[in-house]
């Protein structure tokens, strides 16, 4: 077998199994451990269905989207309501949606794992690309492959990437388009400035304007490399001989970057910000106009730096606990800086805690990029490397300055990561590895481990993630597996349990209450905006036994305490037929009649659905009514956890009516029931 053969195999080999071992991770935390293409971040769906919106419109022929589409993400200019996100996704939708509509809303998966399937090529490429420009033809070495393969499994498995893809919505799959992209277009940015040709400037081009639609700060970063990587061909000495392309570069930038500005400038009438005056969620939350009066009416802006460098980068971005998965998020929101006023934050892990090999080793790749080249054998390529790395350090800059903190921005600096990373790999790890075998297995020793740490990181907090953000059976099933790999008496899982004849209150992340008899299970969630969510609740049950002649009566059986209270009637008509009725701040709803035999029972119940947040109110006979709000923001946009009041004991009441009335026992929730037990909660009797 040749030289290059012998290369060739060992770089296929080291990039298919670092691709691989990466990629398992990342789809089993995007199918959440499950086999469902089309699940979607939340119940609901919501979120998950904002692409296909746009490009149904599209469709249509116009841009903006049926009122209310959007929720409280919408911006209503001009009477129109428009989305904010980029139009790239939604046009991906388009195929499909030309031939069905049978998987509108539950396309987010598939376009992640295509986004990712792109991320992790480009990648791999980039990576050996680097190796050229640093290392030249030079023989690749058993440790090199080894080097690469492990370094392809932290950039493909241990980056935000992997709890981004947690939740398939809207939200995620931007970012994890956008670096896919980004790498895309630094790997032909390395590719032009070592070999200019005319196929590698449409590609540049093809992957600038496809970023330019997927999210602003990237489209702005990879725009801004094509510009610097023209001038450079323009003005540099390394081009004397093919100067002609560099025309064609820079239109390969600025092109994309006036369609971005075209189609800002449609939609809101400005060349790259959003009237944020003009969002729903502006005119619903009190918090974000105050934020926007005190910011000068914007979000963004160089006050904002301090905050987001201290909590993206800050070494206690992270949090261990006694329990399953080990590691989280920070207990608690992101909290401003100084006297700046942002708009939401959430637990927001930093890229120090949760990245911090790759951080490490983007930090020591500045020795390499920032020193002189002229003198260097290998200068052509070094300089070939600092346009990628601009690109991708430029388009950090929109995070840094934006007043909203969460842990899915950490996904802006993947890209400068992936770039820089490599550089220090093959100047720095490679050659310290090569010196002799005993420095060898050290230097691997260490990327493994980094490699380990982070890749179980992601994984552990986009577990959690998916679970808590779904609810349901997805959340039952992980609280436990908490429990039986690290619950039990004593254990201070165990000791995050509490117990009282109340609905929750206080607390910290990841605590768990128990209301009653195991009648409520509730979960904290560590986030201000929505500290307590409902696991399960045992149903509230109502039996009701018919007299021989019942005369007509209305009942109230049930009173739902929220932002506004609801009730549940009983109506019995002169003609002997009977329904159930809500009674909420809007009106009366009418469920179906039904006729009853003289001494039959009526039972009707109330069951908690924890994935979206409301009653279920139906009936035997009778069947399903309608659905009643348990869960529900207050004005302040905090979520709470409505009461449910039943007027009536176990002990049989009879009406004036002749109507017998007593509350029966729903099916004890076997989770509460199980955590109780093995963890020997001391339970208490409901009020």
């Amino acid at each position: 077998m040749s030289r290059f053969d012998t290369d060739r195999l060992r770089i296929t080999l080291s990039s298919v199994a670092g691709v691989a071992l990466g990629g398992i991770v990342y789809v089993l935390i995007l199918f959440d451990f499950r086999g469902d293409p089309g699940r979607t971040a939340v119940g609901l769906g919501y979120a998950s269905r904002f692409f296909e919106t746009q490009a149904q419109a599209f469709l249509d022929g116009h841009l903006y989207l049926p009122p209310r589409s959007m929720g409280i993400e919408g911006f209503v200019v001009h009477h129109h309501t428009y989305m904010y996100f980029g139009p790239f996704p939604a046009l991906l939708r388009l195929p499909v949606m030309l031939v069905t509509h049978d998987f509108d809303g539950r396309m987010s998966l598939v376009s992640m794992l295509l986004a990712w399937t792109v991320y992790a090529v480009m990648a791999a490429r980039l990576t050996w690309l680097v190796r050229r420009c640093l290392v030249g033809d030079r023989p690749v070495t058993r440790t090199e492959a080894a080097l690469a393969l492990v370094f392809l499994v932290l950039v493909t498995g241990g980056t935000t990437l992997t709890f981004d893809a947690s939740l398939p919505w809207a939200y995620h799959e931007v970012y994890v388009w956008q670096a896919a992209l980004v790498v895309a277009a630094a790997y032909w940015l390395v590719r032009l400035a070592l070999e200019p040709t005319v196929v590698g400037v449409r590609w540049l081009a093809l992957i600038c304007l496809a970023t330019v639609l997927t999210r602003t700060p990237g489209g702005l970063g990879v725009c801004v490399g094509a510009i610097a990587l023209a001038c450079w061909m323009r003005f540099g000495s390394s081009f004397a001989d093919r100067r002609r392309l560099y025309v064609w570069v820079l239109l390969a930038g600025l092109v994309p970057l006036l369609v971005g500005v075209a189609y800002n400038v449609v939609k809101f009438d400005h060349p790259y910000l959003f009237p944020l005056q003009d969002q729903v969620w502006t005119s619903v939350n009190a918090h974000r106009r105050e934020a926007l009066r005190v910011n000068g009416g914007t979000i963004t802006g160089p006050q904002f730096f301090v905050t987001s460098l201290v909590n993206y980068f800050s070494p206690t971005g992270i949090r261990f606990v006694g329990y399953f998965p080990w590691i989280t998020l920070p207990g608690s929101d992101a909290r401003a800086v100084g006297s700046v006023v942002i708009d939401q934050s959430y637990r927001t892990g930093s890229v120090t805690a949760f990245m911090p090999l790759l951080l490490l080793m983007s930090i020591a790749s500045l020795a390499v990029l920032l020193r002189p080249t002229r003198r260097l054998p290998r200068g052509l390529g070094v300089r070939a490397l600092r346009v990628p790395a601009l690109a991708t350090v430029v388009m950090t800059g929109g995070v840094m300055g934006y007043g909203y903190l969460a842990t899915r921005y950490t996904s802006e600096f993947v890209p400068a990561l992936v770039v820089l990373g490599a550089v220090t790999l093959w100047a720095l790890v490679a050659p310290l590895a090569l010196r002799a075998r005993a420095v060898a297995v050290p230097v691997l020793g260490v990327l493994v481990l980094g490699t380990a740490f982070s890749v179980l990181a992601q994984s552990a907090i986009g577990y959690s993630t998916a679970a808590v953000s779904y609810r349901g059976d997805p959340l039952d099933s992980y609280l436990l597996r908490q429990d039986r790999l690290s619950g039990g008496p004593g254990s201070s899982y165990a000791a995050g349990i509490s117990a009282s004849s109340s609905l929750p209150a206080g607390g910290q992340a990841d605590d768990l209450h128990v209301r009653g008899r195991c009648d409520g299970l509730y979960l904290n969630t560590g986030d201000s905006n929505e500290p307590w969510v409902v696991v399960e609740e045992r149903s509230r049950v109502l039996q009701l036994s018919y007299p021989a002649r019942l005369r007509p009566t209305r009942v109230v059986l049930f009173r739902v305490h929220g932002q506004h209270e609801r009730r549940v009637v009983l109506d019995h008509g002169r003609r002997g037929r009977s329904r159930l009725r809500i009674v909420n701040e809007t009106g009366s709803y009418n469920g179906p009649l039904f006729d009853l035999a003289p001494h039959q029972v009526l039972r009707v119940g109330l069951r908690t659905d924890p994935t979206i947040g409301y009653l279920e109110l139906s009936s035997s006979p009778g069947g399903f009514v309608g659905y009643i709000p348990l869960q529900e923001w207050d004005p302040g946009w905090v979520s709470r956890i409505g009461s449910v009041t039943v007027p009536f004991t176990t002990t049989p009441t009879r009406l004036s009516s002749g109507l017998v009335v007593q509350r029966a026992d729903g099916l004890a929730p076997p989770v509460c029931t199980q955590l109780a037990r093995h963890n020997q909660v001391a339970l208490q009797a409901a009020q």
